[in-house]
């Protein structure tokens, strides 16, 4: 996806990259990107470092390899809003999502609960914001990681124009970037432009025994277009 002379792109990991006091110890700069951490606390740190992007509805897509539905949810199981994919909806930059992807044609009966924490914005006009979410693409790769119980975490980024390779997308695909376990990916991304979001998708899911519990986003979902 290209929007003026820059472009969104992934980092990709499998499993837990370094914590982040590792991190702060080769840089000098902390990157809370640490998988023992409460959720959110990425994008909590982010927002309260810029409070003028803090709260802004920044609408975000979900893409799937193939059809499937995209569930957000708001506390709770109640009031969930259940979407196809690709589906768009506004996030709060500052806030942590929970979601669900179900009915894949690949991998029928399968449940994922993803999460995404929304760093930053988009700067496009604004009567073209619906029109440019971020994209936070899930690969048919990934969901398999995530099915055999590996933990995927991604960090969209949006890159620098002068540090940018010049590679090429493919049928409309982002380009993805494989990085190894001892890298602190938010540290890589910062390094290569502006963190966006963080995607994390691993095989935990809701205890059946407590619906209300704290797995699920409390964050406001405002739907596109409104």
């Amino acid at each position: 996806m290209r929007m003026t002379a820059r472009t969104i792109w992934t980092l990709l990991i499998a499993l837990a990259g370094l914590n982040s006091v590792q991190a702060q110890e080769r840089t000098g700069r902390y990157y809370p990107l640490d998988h023992r951490k409460p959720l959110g606390e990425v994008a909590r740190w982010n927002a309260s470092i810029r409070p003028a992007v803090a709260n802004y509805v920044q609408p975000v897509q979900v893409q799937l390899p193939s059809e499937g539905d995209v569930t957000f949810y708001q506390g709770s199981v109640n009031g969930a809003i259940v979407l196809p994919a690709p589906a768009q909806v506004g996030m709060q930059v500052g806030h942590a999502y929970r979601i669900k992807i179900s009915n894949l044609p690949n991998h029928p009966g399968v449940e994922l609960y993803p999460t995404i924490e929304l760093l930053g914005r988009l700067h496009p006009p604004v009567e073209l914001k619906e029109k440019y979410p971020v994209p936070v693409e899930i690969t048919a790769e990934e969901l398999e990681t995530a099915i055999n119980d590996q933990m995927v975490t991604k960090v969209i980024y949006l890159e620098q124009p002068q540090l940018a390779n010049p590679t090429r997308q493919v049928n409309g695909r982002m380009h993805v970037e494989s990085l190894g376990t001892q890298v602190n990916l938010l540290e890589a991304a910062d390094m290569r432009g502006r963190p966006i979001a963080i995607l994390r998708m691993g095989g935990r899911v809701p205890d059946a025994g407590s619906p209300e519990d704290q797995f699920y986003s409390t964050s406001p979902i405002i739907l596109s277009g409104k």
